[in-house]
C-alpha cells in the first residue's frame, strides 16, 4: 500500500480566480509529487478535481492522470478531504487555530 499526501496550497473566496476555489499537491508514498491540481467549483455537481495541464496548439492537455479508475477517485477523495479540512482549519476562531497548529495540515492516506 503506497501513502498518498495531500497538501492544500492556496485557497479563494468563492466567485474569485474563475470557479478556483484552491491548488493543492499530491505526494505518492514519498518519491512522486503532483503540483497543481486545482479544486474547482463547478456545474451541478459542485466542487470537482482538475488534474495539472498546459496548453498546446491543439487546445489543452492534462500533464498528468491518474491511470486507473480506482486511484482516480481515491486521489480526488483525498484532495476534497484535505480542502474540506482546509476550510475548517480557516473557519476556527485564532485561539483554536493557535492550539490545532501542531496538527498537520496534510492529510495520509493509505491507498
Amino acid at each position: 500500500m503506497k501513502a498518498l499526501d495531500i497538501r492544500i496550497t492556496s485557497m479563494y473566496p468563492p466567485g474569485s480566480q474563475g470557479g478556483t476555489r484552491a491548488y493543492a499537491s499530491a505526494t505518492i508514498d514519498g518519491c512522486f509529487a503532483v503540483r497543481g491540481i486545482k479544486v474547482v467549483e463547478g456545474g451541478r455537481d459542485g466542487l470537482f478535481v482538475s488534474m495539472p495541464s498546459r496548453k498546446t496548439q491543439d487546445g489543452y492537455k492534462e500533464v498528468c492522470f491518474p491511470v486507473t479508475a480506482e486511484f482516480r477517485e481515491q486521489l480526488h477523495g483525498a484532495v476534497l478531504d484535505a480542502y474540506h479540512q482546509a476550510i475548517a482549519m480557516a473557519q476556527m476562531p485564532p485561539t483554536q487555530q493557535a492550539a490545532s497548529e501542531q496538527i498537520p495540515t496534510t492529510l495520509g492516506q493509505q491507498m
